[in-house]
């Protein structure tokens, strides 16, 4: 979505997403370690997979099953900590930058500003 600026009109904005980064990296972080609690339950499935392979696949089968839980509980909660951060971003905080002005100001001034007025009769 293309963002004017509410003071000068003008359409060189910038956003700086903080939170968007910040929820990036708590909800990747967050989401790491609780995939490394569910890799055991990956580690067995990788234990039990790898059997065919004799001793040597169980070993490598676990371990690549505890590698995998962390990197895709990693993955999800990064992905929902980034859309949590978006939403303090466009709603609380003042994201979003005019470049030619430096007037700094929310997403939703801007959708309310754009909204046609409505007078009732």
């Amino acid at each position: 979505m293309t963002y004017r600026c509410p003071r000068c009109g003008a359409d060189h904005i910038k956003s700086n997403g903080y939170a968007r980064r910040a929820g990036c990296a708590i909800g990747g972080t967050a989401g790491a370690v609780g995939g490394v609690a569910g890799a055991t339950s990956g580690a067995e499935l990788g234990l039990v997979a790898g059997l065919a392979a004799g001793p040597f696949g169980a070993i490598l089968g676990g371990i690549a099953g505890a590698i995998v839980g962390a990197l895709v509980g990693g993955a999800a909660g990064s992905a929902a900590g980034a859309a949590l951060g978006e939403i303090f971003d466009n709603n609380l905080l003042d994201d979003l930058v005019c470049l030619t002005c430096e007037f700094r100001f929310t997403a939703t001034e801007v959708e309310v500003q754009n909204q046609p007025f409505y007078e009732p009769h």
